[in-house]
């Protein structure tokens, strides 16, 4: 099963998966919360999200979805979504069909994550070197 061989594989990397009941797991990487939503439908997809990326306000709305585009265009396979109207979080949605959940697999969506997060705060900023 995917769940398992992916928490197995989280605490082999030294992660400490909490349940959040309903929801999936969380784990903490340098100071940013990841969650594993576990799939019960068994789709064979992993799915990691950083929640609480940016917040939005009426103000702001324009510019972080111009970001959320941007970082689009810029970063494979991660997808800025907005949660509860108001909050940018980023997925990262991995087909592992039948093939094994590695430890590799895993380091390298966190990373992708994590370089996403930093990418669109960015972005968001106006520190972007790329226009």
């Amino acid at each position: 099963m995917i769940k398992e061989s992916v928490l197995t594989t989280l605490r082999t990397l030294g992660f400490i998966p909490e349940e959040i009941e309903g929801f999936g797991y969380r784990f903490e990487y340098e100071d940013l919360t990841v969650i594993y939503s576990a799939d019960e439908d068994e789709a064979k997809c992993i799915t990691l999200t950083v929640p609480y990326v940016f917040n939005i306000s009426d103000d702001n709305r324009v510019a972080v979805l111009e970001a959320m585009a941007k970082l689009c265009g810029r970063m494979k396979y991660v997808q800025p979504v907005i949660m509860f109207q108001e909050q940018v979080w980023l997925n990262y949605q991995h087909h592992v069909g039948d093939n094994e959940v590695t430890p590799e697999l895993i380091e390298h969506m966190i990373h992708v994550l994590t370089f996403s997060t930093i990418t669109f705060h960015k972005i968001i900023n106006g520190e972007d070197d790329e226009n």
